[in-house]
């Protein structure tokens, strides 16, 4: 199976040559979070995994509450990849949406599974209208019929499935995040398969 990471500011400095040369073949990065917060690491993150021929997808934490909320974090992302001239051929892997429990930790009132499962509708239509590939990812606990997000609805796009167990459970899962403990030249990174 294709073996990939996910990164953020918190990996801190990557050594992206010596990365690609472990065999990790793609990187999704996080470019931030909430209302206009850009990942501190985005731009050295994106430019290291493209110089050492990874691909790459872009990942934005999310903390909206409503629709509205869910517009501002999109646009804002949106813009910036047109800023720093992420095109989407630049972006094969895609560009996701990262909604889960963390998301929500903050606040006292949740929105519920028809407001989350509607948002992430909502993302993976205007990422597309622009020309990315687009995709949700979340926990395994969060996928599925008696959950937030209906995985069966979104077939067409991609979703990325956080699930530490021996096997990926979400039937519609594209990219499983296996383990958050992938050592990579004796530095820890969340690790990644491509399915089927």
């Amino acid at each position: 199976m294709t073996i990939g990471i996910d990164v953020s500011e918190h990996n801190g400095i990557n050594n992206w040559h010596a990365i690609a040369a472990a065999g990790v073949k793609f990187a999704i990065i996080r470019a931030g979070w909430g209302e206009g917060r850009l990942d501190g690491e985005f731009y050295v993150n994106v430019n290291g995994a493209l110089a050492a021929g990874l691909e790459i997808g872009v990942y934005w934490f999310c903390y909206a509450l409503d629709m509205e909320g869910l517009k501002r974090e999109m646009d804002f992302l949106l813009a910036l990849l047109k800023d720093c001239g992420l095109t989407p051929d630049k972006v094969p892997m895609g560009v996701f949406l990262d909604v889960e429990d963390d998301s929500y930790r903050p606040f006292r009132h949740w929105p519920g599974p028809k407001v989350v499962n509607e948002m992430c509708h909502a993302f993976c239509d205007g990422v597309s209208a622009a020309g990315y590939k687009a995709g949700i990812y979340s926990s395994a606990s969060w996928f599925g019929r008696d959950s937030y997000i209906q995985g069966y609805e979104f077939r067409k796009h991609t979703l990325w499935v956080a699930e530490w167990n021996p096997t990926c459970s979400v039937e519609e899962a594209n990219i499983w995040q296996f383990t958050d403990h992938l050592l990579v030249n004796g530095k820890v990174y969340d690790g990644n398969y491509i399915l089927g």
